[in-house]
């Protein structure tokens, strides 16, 4: 079984790394617009079949934490767009892979689990990278400073769904958990969207097409690989699988876009993947 989990968690990583090589032929469309959209349709499509095949209700006792995913997943994909459009692809992808650093953090707080000193030193690693990755931007107020600061957070946002995740998909069908988890997500991101007058429908068949392959592809195969995983799998092993996810979007980039990496976020992104290998390790050493 863990040797599938793992096919699984691969072709979620495929999957999830085109999102930002699809967002950035969205340049016209709101970050809130595009993840309402992504969400609207990756949820369609599960209640859709859903309604051909009927699935498990939610325990009440998961009632107020699904709400919380969806709440806290919204923001990640909030955090996330915005920051794509003021920062690079790589910076975005490189630093949002820091979301199992806080995953460990959350572990420790809620399962009350201990933190090794290999576990410590790899979250070191993981800040030394993330400070090089920001380079001349640390600290500044430009538009790509404030970019990476998002990505940051949005990976913040990210590893508390798979906290959250890893509860409830012990007792919950991961199609019952996903189509909950992404509708509450599209209800806030709707409302995000009417809250900052962003203009929800009167864009072109090409953009409502890539705004759905966002919702068929990243979302329903690959946000969801991940959730059906979190049940077999740590949290914080499903939020460092994404390792690849800047190499893959990077390079796709660098293709499509002649998008330039910059030295310092290539040997930040290698300091960041090492310290992620190492606390993957230690994870399933224990």
């Amino acid at each position: 079984m863990m040797k599938w989990i793992y096919v699984i968690l691969f072709t979620g990583l495929l999957a999830v790394s085109l999102s930002p090589v699809i967002a950035r032929v969205l340049p016209l469309v709101p970050a809130s617009v595009i993840a309402f959209w992504r969400m609207i349709f990756a949820s369609a499509m599960l209640w859709g079949y859903s309604s051909i095949r009927p699935q498990e209700s939610i325990a009440p006792k998961n009632i107020r934490l699904i709400i919380a995913a969806g709440f806290l997943l919204a923001m990640h994909f909030i955090f996330w767009f915005s920051a794509l459009k003021l920062t690079s692809i790589a910076n975005t992808t490189v630093l949002g892979i820091v979301a199992p650093a806080f995953t460990l953090l959350f572990e420790r707080l809620w399962y009350k689990r201990k933190l090794s000193w290999i576990a410590i030193t790899a979250l070191l690693i993981i800040l030394v990278g993330g400070i090089i990755v920001q380079g001349d931007d640390l600290g500044s107020v430009n538009d790509t400073g404030l970019g990476n600061i998002m990505a940051i957070l949005s990976a913040i946002f990210l590893g508390s769904v798979f906290i959250i995740g890893a509860k409830v998909r012990k007792s919950t069908p991961v199609i019952t958990y996903t189509r909950m988890v992404y509708t509450i997500s599209a209800i806030v991101l709707l409302a995000s969207s009417l809250i900052l007058n962003n203009q929800l429908m009167g864009y072109s068949i090409n953009n409502y097409f890539w705004l759905f392959m966002l919702g068929l592809v990243p979302t329903l195969i690959g946000h969801t690989a991940f959730s059906y995983s979190v049940k077999f799998v740590s949290p914080t092993v499903i939020a460092a699988f994404p390792l690849g996810e800047p190499i893959i979007a990077s390079y796709l980039a660098w293709i499509l876009f002649a998008e330039r990496i910059p030295f310092y976020v290539l040997g930040g992104g290698l300091i960041v993947f090492i310290g992620m290998i190492i606390l993957i390790m230690n994870k399933q050493s224990e």
